[in-house]
């Protein structure tokens, strides 16, 4: 076997096992912690209603982002959109219930939100005294698998991209066809989702202990 037919036949299943592994430990270990300590005088919304309310509206406006930090906020919450409408856009393609284009225009949106997040956090004095390496590592990593995506979304053969996915899913990868561009876009995208659970951005799952389990714990 060759290194393309790994990457492109083998590697996104190893991928997307570890990091669906690497998620579920870290869930379980933040799980297992010592109760935090208890913020008393965080306001915890009524009810599981009232909890998925404000926690929604959090999720889908960044609204402490907002109120403390437009500039950034505007290049976080765009990027986010960007990335949510690129994953979501791209299943509908892969179901035939979307165009390409959709998916390029979410790709392009995710490119330049990501070089303006770099470029807000060189350029103001106090974001760049908060940001480690490890920020710009993350916002340029993800930029980068975006713009592999984008660069891969415009191959010689028009639906060949969408093909080699249904394979996979199909548990027939076929990448017979596939150009090196798109063995690329596929190693970086393994990459990412290998990476994901073990870094910041695994707030998709963090959120939850930082509601639930210290701003909103009651007793």
């Amino acid at each position: 076997m060759t290194s393309s037919g790994f990457i492109a036949g083998i590697f996104p299943y190893i991928a997307a096992v570890l990091c669906l592994l690497g998620t579920a430990w870290r869930f379980v270990r933040w799980l297992s912690l010592p109760p935090h300590l208890k913020w008393t005088l965080y306001p915890v919304p009524e009810g599981l209603a009232g909890q998925l309310r404000y926690m929604a509206k959090e999720m889908f406006t960044f609204e402490t982002l907002y109120k403390f930090n437009r500039p950034l906020w505007f290049g976080s919450f765009s990027m986010h959109m960007a990335m949510a409408g690129a994953v979501l856009f791209f299943t509908l393609y892969l179901a035939g219930w979307s165009t390409k284009l959709v998916v390029q225009l979410c790709l392009s949106a995710l490119v330049i939100a990501t070089i303006y997040i770099i470029g807000l956090r060189i350029y103001d004095k106090n974001l760049r005294l908060l940001s480690n390496f490890e920020e710009f590592f993350n916002v340029a990593f993800l930029g980068g698998v975006a713009a592999a995506g984008l660069a891969a979304s415009v191959p010689h053969v028009p639906v060949s991209f969408r093909l080699y996915f249904l394979s996979l899913i199909e548990f027939h990868p076929d990448a017979s066809f596939l150009s090196t561009v798109h063995i690329l876009a596929v190693f970086l995208g393994g990459l990412f989702l290998i990476y994901l659970p073990w870094s910041k951005m695994i707030h998709y799952v963090s959120k939850y202990f930082t509601y639930h389990h210290i701003n909103w714990q009651k007793e």
